[in-house]
């Protein structure tokens, strides 16, 4: 089964990132967040929490892949700024640092953002989005009685060094880069009442495309998200994935876990 294939192909490279660490429990990798690029994430909320799906990669090859949900805190040289929508639509950006909880969700290659509803109402907006800036990284919570914590040193080099050289491959206008934007947006905006007609699976993606920033992305990257979204279509009819957005998950992680595969193997990883 094809689905089956790409769940595969992702989870082995996740896996051997997961055993390269002498230590089981060591703390596990440092990550990189896709710049946003012009195109926010939203946040969908459900049961009391606003939350979205962003990409994240792998920059630094000898330590453990996350287990899901994982804690992470955001790393200096990067921002997370949260747009507030009000009922008029007034939008206020905010730094996004102190009211959003960072979790990890396929091992490396996505993260859950997200805050409670509550705290969204207080603040009086009725929608949220999030923007990832260039050359954000993200650092995974220190846990007690690890027997391999990270260095301060391992951290400078992996925000710094490798998160420079990380740039050209994941956020700069390519297509790998723009299939996992587009395929992770993808995933935030489908309605959890998933379209169930062709019209309204091409609905999606046309307002998705409909963004002034969409039409800066590369012709190759808009193609790979559009081939990985008529798969799931497939797969969905073909009663071989649950749901469009399970799919769209499975494929995302393939694409990021292969395209950090490919980056080690330029870079000799860390």
């Amino acid at each position: 089964m094809p689905e089956l294939r790409h769940i595969l192909a992702a989870t082995a490279i996740i896996a051997t990132a997961a055993f390269t660490s002498p230590g089981a429990q060591a703390a596990s990798q440092v990550l990189g967040l896709v710049a946003s690029n012009g195109l926010p994430t939203p946040l969908q909320c459900e049961d009391g929490v606003c939350a979205g799906h962003f990409s994240s990669f792998c920059l630094q090859q000898g330590r453990p892949a996350p287990s899901a949900n994982s804690e992470y805190s955001l790393a200096p040289g990067g921002s997370l700024t949260l747009i507030l929508t009000q009922a008029d639509g007034r939008q206020t950006r905010l730094p996004g640092n102190e009211f959003l909880s960072l979790r990890s969700l396929i091992g490396f290659t996505s993260v859950r953002v997200s805050l409670p509803e509550a705290k969204l109402k207080a603040m009086g907006a009725v929608a949220a989005a999030v923007e990832v800036a260039p050359m954000t990284s993200i650092i995974p919570a220190a846990v007690a009685g690890d027997p391999d914590p990270q260095s301060a040193e391992e951290i400078a080099y992996a925000t710094g060094t490798m998160r420079h050289l990380a740039e050209g491959t994941f956020e700069k206008r390519g297509a790998a880069a723009d299939a996992a934007r587009l395929s992770s947006l993808l995933i935030n905006v489908l309605p959890s009442d998933e379209p169930q007609t062709q019209q309204g699976r091409d609905a999606v993606w046309t307002a998705l495309l409909a963004a002034p920033a969409a039409q800066a992305l590369s012709p190759g990257g808009i193609a790979q998200a559009h081939g990985i979204y008529h798969a799931c279509e497939i797969s969905v009819a073909s009663k071989s994935s649950f749901s469009l957005k399970a799919c769209l998950e499975m494929r995302h992680a393939d694409l990021m876990a292969v395209t950090n595969r490919d980056f080690w193997d330029r870079t000799g990883g860390s």
